[in-house]
C-alpha cells in the first residue's frame, strides 16, 4: 500500500514515527517547508530518516499572524507517487485542503491526523473551527494519539470506527539508558517552549515554597519576563539541542508541564522513559495516557497554583514515592511506540482503502 503523508516541517521527534511507518507500508512524507520560523532551533538529523520525503516549498505568508504556506506541486506529487491514500497532520494548511479534493476526486481515503482535545484552551474563529471541523467530517478516518483525542474526533462527528489510535511515541532508548546524575535536593524540570500558553508563571508562583530548584530548559516570547519573576532557585538553560535535553531528564527527579493548552506533550513521554515521576495539567493529551494520579505522579486542574504547589512538595519530600513513581511511568509509557503508532496509521489506511474498493 502507498500512503501519501502531508505535515508541516521535519519536526526531529517525528522521525522516529516516520520511520517505523516506512516499514508498514510505502510511505511518502511531504513536508510544506524545511523549518517553522517559529522553531528555528530545530535539529533535522537528516542522516537518521528512513522514509522517503520531499520538501514542497513554497511562499509563505502570515495573516493575521498565522504562519501559513502556500505550497508548489501538490497535484503533481501525489500524481506521480499515485498513492492508495493520503493523510495529512492538520486542517490549517492550503495544501491539506488541496489534498483532500485530490483524494476525494480519485476516490481514495482522506485520513485525518487528530491531536486536538475539547480540553485546548486556544481559541480558534468561528470560520477556522468549521472548517476544521468540516474536514475531519470529509474524512475517511482518523487516527489520533490517545483518549483525549478520541473524545474530540467523537465531538466532531466521527465514529469509533472511523477513529484509530495511533499513539504519540519518542525514541525511548535515548532516555532511559542516560546515567542518572546525582545531586542534593529535589529538581524539577520543565522542557519546552517558554509561551504563555505553558503556564510558566503559574509554575514560578507554585514553586515558590517547594523547597528544590527548578531547571526550565527552552526559550521563548515569555523568557524575559518570566526570568525577571522568578527566584533565585529557578535556572533557564535556553534552547538546547537533543543531547543536552537527554542530560537535563538525567539529572532531574520530577519533570513538570503546568500548560494551560497542549494538544498531546511529548516531553510527557520523553520524562516518562527517562524514569520520573510527572506532574501534568488535565490539558495535557499524554497526561491521560501516562500519569495515573498519586501513583507515578499527580494531574491538576491549569491555572491552579495551590493545586501544584501541593503536587510539587509532596514528590519534593518523598524520595520513595519519586522512585516508585518514576518505576511507574516507565511502566506506563513502554507500549507507547513508534511502531505502535505506525501499526495504527497503516491499519486504518488498508481499512479505509478495503472499504473504498
Amino acid at each position: 500500500m502507498r500512503l501519501a503523508l502531508f505535515t508541516e516541517i521535519p519536526a526531529p521527534f517525528r522521525i522516529p514515527l516516520f520511520n517505523a511507518l516506512a516499514g508498514e507500508v510505502e510511505l511518502r512524507v511531504l513536508f510544506l517547508a524545511a523549518q517553522d520560523p517559529r522553531r528555528t532551533h530545530y535539529d533535522l538529523h537528516a542522516d537518521e530518516w528512513r522514509f522517503d520525503a520531499r520538501v514542497l516549498g513554497g511562499r509563505e505568508v502570515r495573516p493575521r499572524g498565522r504562519w501559513t504556506v502556500l505550497s508548489r506541486g501538490v497535484r503533481r506529487e501525489l500524481r506521480a507517487f499515485r498513492p492508495d491514500a493520503i493523510a495529512v497532520g492538520g486542517w490549517n494548511q492550503p495544501a491539506f485542503w488541496q489534498a483532500l479534493a485530490y483524494a476525494r476526486a480519485r476516490r481514495i481515503p482522506f485520513l485525518v491526523w487528530i491531536e486536538s482535545t475539547l480540553r485546548d484552551a486556544r481559541p480558534e474563529a468561528r470560520p477556522l473551527e468549521l472548517a476544521k471541523r468540516a474536514m475531519a467530517r470529509a474524512a475517511s478516518g482518523a487516527f489520533v494519539p490517545g483518549r483525549a483525542s478520541a473524545e474530540y474526533a467523537r465531538s466532531v462527528g466521527l465514529a469509533d470506527d472511523r477513529i484509530e489510535i495511533a499513539p504519540n511515541a519518542v525514541d525511548g532508548a535515548r532516555f532511559e539508558r542516560a546515567e542518572r546524575t546525582p545531586h542534593d535536593g529535589c529538581r524539577f524540570l520543565y522542557v519546552g517552549r517558554l509561551d504563555p500558553e505553558k503556564g510558566l508563571d503559574t509554575l514560578l508562583d507554585a514553586f515558590r515554597d517547594v523547597p528544590g530548584e527548578l531547571v526550565l530548559a527552552g526559550g521563548g516570547t515569555e523568557e524575559a519576563r518570566l526570568r525577571a519573576a522568578a527566584p533565585d532557585r529557578v535556572v533557564f538553560t535556553g534552547p538546547l539541542g537533543r543531547d543536552a535535553v537527554v542530560e537535563q531528564y538525567a539529572a532531574a527527579d520530577v519533570f513538570v508541564l503546568p500548560s494551560r493548552s497542549e494538544q498531546w506533550g511529548m516531553v510527557l513521554n520523553e520524562a516518562a522513559h527517562a524514569g520520573l515521576p510527572l506532574v501534568a495539567t488535565t490539558a495535557a493529551g499524554a497526561a491521560h495516557e501516562l500519569v495515573e494520579d498519586g501513583v507515578n505522579g499527580f494531574l491538576v486542574e491549569p491555572g491552579d497554583v495551590e493545586g501544584l504547589r501541593t503536587a510539587m512538595a509532596r514528590l519534593a519530600a518523598d524520595a520513595d514515592f519519586r522512585a516508585r513513581g518514576g518505576r511507574r511511568s516507565r511502566e506506563l509509557v513502554a507500549p507507547l511506540t513508534p511502531e505502535a503508532w505506525a501499526r495504527g496509521v497503516a491499519a486504518l489506511a488498508r481499512r479505509t482503502a478495503a472499504a473504498r474498493r
